[in-house]
């Protein structure tokens, strides 16, 4: 399944793929050409069927408040939506929001993969059955579900 990828400023084939759990190769195979100029549109894997979902933006949402509602780090709901923390959200703006039935992790920098299985209280078996790409690369969305989210 694939949706549709609003280019930001600053973004990067590889800042996309990690955000999508995808290769640059993937990304280019999928996109006849790609355009990285800001705002343009690139097709790009779903990430996770039913780990996110679409949030409109009200008046008078934030950063914060929305996290808080969604219980997800300020930090996370940035990077996952390739925002930066000072960003104006505007009214009928979509941003992609964790939905609860899945846990998520987002990589950092030195990141080892005993730490992501710690987080996720699983195997490497468990974790790659539900994750296709592991690079442990900055940014990378890594998905998790219990028993009790299947």
């Amino acid at each position: 399944m694939y949706s549709i990828y609003q280019v930001m400023f600053g973004d990067t084939l590889e800042m996309i793929a990690n955000r999508f759990n995808t290769t640059v190769d993937k990304l280019r195979e999928i996109n006849s050409s790609i355009n990285m100029d800001n705002g343009s549109y690139i097709i790009v894997p779903s990430v996770s069927d039913d780990a996110f979902e679409a949030y409109i933006v009200k008046s008078g949402d934030t950063l914060y408040g929305i996290a808080k509602e969604y219980n997800i780090q300020v930090d996370d709901l940035v990077t996952l939506n390739g925002l930066n923390k000072n960003d104006y959200l505007y009214p009928g703006e979509q941003i992609m929001v964790p939905t609860g039935r899945a846990n998520i992790y987002i990589t950092k920098d030195g990141d080892t993969i005993d730490k992501v299985l710690m987080n996720f209280n699983t195997d490497f078996e468990g974790l790659k059955r539900q994750n296709r790409n592991l690079y442990l690369a900055p940014d990378q969305i890594i998905t998790f579900r219990e028993e009790s989210f299947r």
